[in-house]
């Protein structure tokens, strides 16, 4: 992996630019953004997980409402898709980090001396360079269907007396 950035060091008013180009990450830096790219995926994970029970929340007051109107109805419905597009976006987002990962370390393999078990581990479980897709694992893809429906129905849905 080859990278052309900059480095902006501030010394008082003066601005210092050094370009460092073609510096090669080694394994440990690879590791290091990995565990950057999980840890904003778990905290965007969580966030995601507060607006799911949001959802809940959400469908269980207007399945109970019995003066629920066609905005309230709309208004709730556009919330829980969109929580379910955060859901597929986040989830596509640390996959695709993980394939990236994958990829680095099997360019790491190829052109330097190697790498370690566990980087081998990560090209075998991963797709290595794969493009970024929001679509989602079955497993993935049948809760976010089923959380989905849940609050939908609650929200269309007339409550039976």
């Amino acid at each position: 992996m080859l990278f052309n950035h900059t480095i902006v060091v501030e010394n008082y008013s003066q601005l210092k630019i050094t370009n460092q180009k073609e510096k090669i990450m080694n394994e440990m830096d690879v590791w290091n953004y990995m565990q950057t790219a999980l840890s904003t995926g778990a905290t965007q994970g969580i966030v995601v997980a507060i607006f799911i029970g949001m959802g809940f929340w959400i469908s269980g007051a207007m399945y109970n409402s019995t003066d629920k109107n066609i905005v309230g109805k709309i208004t709730a419905s556009v919330f829980v898709l969109t929580v379910g597009m955060f859901y597929l976006f986040n989830g596509a987002v640390v996959e695709w980090n993980l394939n990236q990962v994958a990829a680095g370390l099997a360019y790491l393999k190829e052109t330097t001396e190697g790498i370690s078990a566990g980087g081998q581990i990560i090209i075998d479980a991963n797709d290595p360079g794969a493009p970024f897709s929001l679509i989602p694992n079955v497993f993935s893809g049948l809760f976010l269907l089923s959380v989905l429906v849940m609050q939908l129905s609650g929200i269309w849905m007339t409550k039976k007396s």
